[in-house]
């Protein structure tokens, strides 16, 4: 009798590192994802306190050879959170921002998809602030996301620099 392997419960991941903090994962179906955490130390002013802690979290498709949109693939949340995990292990003063692309349009079923994957990583050492700004000249509802540890000694001055850069969106706009 075969001892069958034990299903996965994420995808192997690989950091490979960089100026963008790029972590590679495939998926069963040969699809190539990049999680990126781009460092932003911009975002928030430069005389905040955490700057060089900043970064953007990107998630993108860098290889498809399926041609089609890639379906429903239940280990990639599970995948995603554990990158974030592992890159939060790195620096526990991490703050990421979730910009949601609104490029195609299909900016609420990324929103969704983000969810989905934050409540796999949403752990209760981790706080999570969401906002949105709505464009009625574009038609647009844009969705941000700031994460930080709950152990991040400066967690008020991440949430009050955060209340500062939506205001800065929405008064630019």
């Amino acid at each position: 009798m075969n001892e069958e392997e034990p299903p996965l419960s994420s995808y192997n991941f690989n950091f490979v590192g960089g100026p963008r903090n790029s972590y590679f994962f495939i998926t069963l179906q040969q699809i190539t994802y990049e999680i990126q955490f781009k460092p932003t130390p911009y975002l928030f002013g430069d005389d905040f306190v955490l700057a060089d802690e900043i970064v953007e979290l990107v998630i993108k498709v860098t290889n498809n050879p399926t041609g089609r949109t890639p379906s429903l693939d239940v280990l990639i949340a599970p995948t995603v959170a554990a990158i974030i995990n592992d890159f939060y292990q790195k620096s526990s003063l991490t703050i990421t921002i979730f910009i949601c692309d609104t490029a195609d349009r299909k900016h609420e079923a990324r929103w969704r998809k983000f969810n989905r994957w934050y409540d796999h990583f949403a752990a209760s050492d981790y706080i999570r602030i969401d906002d949105t700004y709505r464009d009625t000249r574009e038609d647009l509802l844009y969705h941000f996301a700031v994460i930080a540890k709950n152990g991040n000694p400066y967690l008020r001055e991440v949430g009050l620099a955060f209340l500062d850069f939506m205001a800065d969106v929405k008064m630019n706009k």
